[in-house]
């Protein structure tokens, strides 16, 4: 699973995000690890930021050119109305000016809420990574002193077996003068 290739652009992920599915159901249907999307994720944070701001962009230009198009068709209908259509006309206008407005300002806050949770997660994710890099660098710390251990164990190993040498041969060299002794012994008590 380490190795395996993320099959996700940034216009993928984007579209998802829309859908309003999580990231981790976005993991889970790219049959990724969360972890693997996060890495991905991080890797490609500016990529995912301005897309997001495109798509935020493209909407409000959307809604703006929408509401153009219903002005400038009201207005060819007023030029060819009566004065009193031309105020109804006006008031429609004025509604459909104020409606579009609240749609830009709803557009807005939904760019800044995305904005918002964007800055959480890259805030979590660089906590993780810096957890990350602290767990590596105590990982170093524990290899090196299990090297040191090692070769303190191999040091006491070596000490170990010359002792034991050493042992065996003053044991050999004991019992050769214990062996000599009671010869003498003998030879003393009972003579030749």
């Amino acid at each position: 699973m380490a190795n395996k290739k993320i099959d996700l652009t940034v216009e993928e992920y984007v579209e998802m995000l829309k859908k309003g599915m999580s990231d981790t159901e976005i993991a889970q249907e790219k049959g990724i690890t969360n972890q693997q999307l996060y890495s991905w994720k991080y890797f490609r944070k500016g990529h995912i930021k301005r897309a997001l701001e495109q798509e935020a962009q493209q909407e409000i230009a959307s809604t703006l050119e929408e509401s153009e198009t219903q002005a400038m068709s009201q207005e060819s209908i007023v030029t060819e109305e009566t004065q009193s259509d031309d105020d109804k006309g006006i008031e429609w206008l004025k509604r459909e000016a104020i409606h579009a407005h609240k749609l830009l300002t709803e557009k807005e806050q939904e760019c800044e809420e995305k904005q918002h949770m964007l800055d959480a997660v890259q805030h979590m994710l660089d906590a993780v990574l810096a957890r990350n890099e602290e767990l590596q660098k105590e990982v170093l710390v524990l290899e090196s002193e299990i090297a040191r251990l090692r070769e303190l164990v191999q040091e006491l190993t070596a000490k170990n077996e010359r002792y034991c040498d050493t042992t065996f041969d003053n044991e050999r060299e004991l019992r050769a003068l214990r062996m000599y002794a009671l010869h003498k012994l003998h030879k003393d008590v009972y003579g030749a």
